[in-house]
């Protein structure tokens, strides 16, 4: 009767460890969300376009080879059940991200359950299981808000959730805790995850190919890894046949390829305004249209939809470039990628590395400890070929975030000290170090540049969107932009116009802008005669000088000047 009370008790401990972290981690998220709701990138932009022309039905300008579909279908949806006004669009869509990071966290809880439960219900008992739950949100905590993924418009996070699940569904395979019905859900869950973002395919064929390997080791039913391929390519193949059709021949998606070019092979400039380089070897099949040659002017106004043509459909744009597989630049890029991954584990995250390490060596028995580590192999292979795939072609931390904390996870479930109350400590240690650096360290970047993503650059595009408003620009309107046309889309998008037309900032060593402000009074009339042939309605400044040409007004405050065409 006494060892069922004290059951009973401990584990309404780890339930309170459980409540009480959900809702810390919850409330620093819904923080972080505020601070930065005027926050938005480039490649949120495109994802914000591509699911409005999904929900309004014009599937052909939607269908994008470069950016996955489901983080758009979701924002779009969103934003088309809320319809709302220009200065609260951008907070919804974080309002969105804010939900799919629960999703991310509950996703996190369902695997580290399996990774405590996996050797055994009484391996992680009493204070230890606490503990060990409160590493585990700490873990969560540092590389999630460390990533800063809550501040991008982004699918990142939806990966993450797909890694955490499909994951802890594998450890539940490997103890042959499985059914027919799980085997399905699994297939789906990795058709989705390809839906998220394509570099999720490689990793649910690995993952699969895992599964038969242990299916084949532990002679399991083999039919549950079929299940779970013909579930996978029910979800995934109908995307993967639009977007051949599409392109006239099988693809998965462009942007392996494309950045294969532009990371590895150094395609010059990378991302914009591609005209072809390395004659003989590379052509541009229909790059954005050079329209006069100093100061630089290009436009783009078809046949590619979305409110910066260029970002928006990218492979269309870089159609021709060189994506082959060079071994001796793969290797430069393998070698640069890994000392950045190196970097940010040993200097970014050096403290938390040392926690996890520290964890590992202070085990009594560092054989089993190694011998327990390998043990969980199905979840490491997958979350390590995810990892090599990145460091071959071009990693940043968010996009490994998942794989980054499983790692963590399996070893500090491979520690191995036999006497309890040893445990105990370690884990305790532990968890106090790694929350002291949240304080000292995480916490404060979600007030860092505080100026910046409340009231500075952030908002100011909201400030831009609605001066150009009252100044006479309308929805979908075309304009140009004399500047970067990649930042001029933040507010553009929010005024529903279209950027058809760009004078980058920066060409190589010379800039273009900087030439057609020192330029005559004749020749800058010139260059605006060319613009205006491209259909635009304005053209917008987004570092004029101070003192103005005649006919260009300032906007506001916001440092930009606009040119009505006349």
């Amino acid at each position: 009767m006494n060892t069922i009370i004290t059951e009973q008790n401990e584990q309404r401990d780890v339930v309170r460890v459980q409540r009480s972290f959900r809702y810390a981690l919850a409330v620093c998220a819904l923080i972080d969300c505020w601070i930065c709701r005027y926050q938005i990138n480039p490649d949120g932009v495109s994802y914000l376009d591509m699911g409005d022309l999904y929900w309004k039905g014009d599937w052909q300008a939607a269908l994008n080879a470069y950016w996955s579909p489901l983080y758009g279908w979701l924002t779009g949806l969103v934003l088309l059940m809320i319809k709302p006004s220009m200065h609260w669009e951008y907070p919804v869509v974080h309002l969105l991200n804010y939900a799919i990071f629960l999703t991310a966290l509950f996703s996190f809880e369902f695997f580290w359950r399996g990774l405590l439960t996996s050797k055994g219900d009484k391996t992680w008992v009493g204070e230890a299981q606490s503990y060990a739950w409160a590493l585990g949100y700490l873990l969560f905590a540092c590389i999630h808000f460390g990533a800063g993924e809550l501040a991008l418009v982004s699918p990142d996070l939806l990966v993450a959730a797909v890694v955490y699940l499909a994951s802890g569904m594998m450890l539940r395979f490997a103890n042959g805790k499985w059914g027919m019905a799980s085997a399905v859900l699994l297939g789906v869950l990795l058709g989705v995850g390809y839906l998220a973002k394509a570099a999720m395919l490689p990793f649910a064929v690995v993952l699969m190919m895992t599964m038969f390997a242990l299916a084949w080791r532990q002679h399991q039913r083999k039919c549950l890894v079929a299940a779970t391929l013909l579930s996978c390519m029910l979800i995934s193949l109908p995307f993967i046949a639009a977007l051949s059709w599409n392109a006239h021949r099988f693809t998965w998606g462009s942007s392996a390829k494309l950045n294969m070019g532009w990371c590895v092979n150094n395609v010059r400039p990378p991302y914009r305004h591609w005209q072809g380089d390395r004659p003989g070897h590379e052509d541009a099949l229909h790059p954005a249209r050079r329209v006069f040659g100093w100061p630089e002017i290009y436009e783009f106004a078809t046949p590619i939809a979305g409110t910066y043509p260029l970002w928006y459909d990218p492979g269309y744009w870089y159609a021709g470039l060189d994506s082959s597989v060079h071994p001796v630049l793969v290797a430069k890029a393998f070698l640069r990628n890994t000392s950045q991954i190196a970097n940010y584990l040993f200097r970014t995250l050096g403290f938390l590395t040392t926690v996890v390490l520290m964890m590992t060596l202070l085990s009594d028995r560092i054989k089993d400890s190694w011998r327990l580590f390998m043990a969980f192999w199905p979840v490491l292979v997958p979350a390590l070929a995810v990892l090599m795939m990145y460091a071959m072609v071009f990693w940043e931390q968010r996009y490994t975030s998942g794989a980054i904390l499983l790692g963590c996870g399996v070893v500090m479930a491979s520690m191995s000290i036999s006497e309890e109350k040893w445990r105990i400590k370690v884990l305790r240690a532990a968890s106090l170090m790694l929350g002291l650096m949240i304080v000292c360290w995480v916490l404060p970047l979600l007030m860092l540049n505080y100026s910046y993503r409340l009231g500075g650059q952030s908002a100011q595009q909201v400030v831009v969107a609605e001066r150009l408003q009252t100044m006479g620009i309308e929805h979908g309107d075309h304009v140009a932009v004399i500047g970067d046309s990649m930042k001029a889309s933040l507010w553009a998008r929010l005024e529903k116009v279209r950027i058809v037309a760009e004078m980058p900032d920066d060409s190589g060593t010379d800039d273009s802008t900087a030439a057609f402000w020192q330029s005559s009074a004749e020749s800058e009339q010139s260059v605006l005669n060319i613009l205006k042939n491209t259909g635009a309605k304005a053209v917008i400044a987004s570092t004029p000088p101070k003192v103005l040409p005649p006919g260009w007004t300032q906007i506001g405050d916001t440092g930009h000047a606009v040119y009505f065409f006349r």
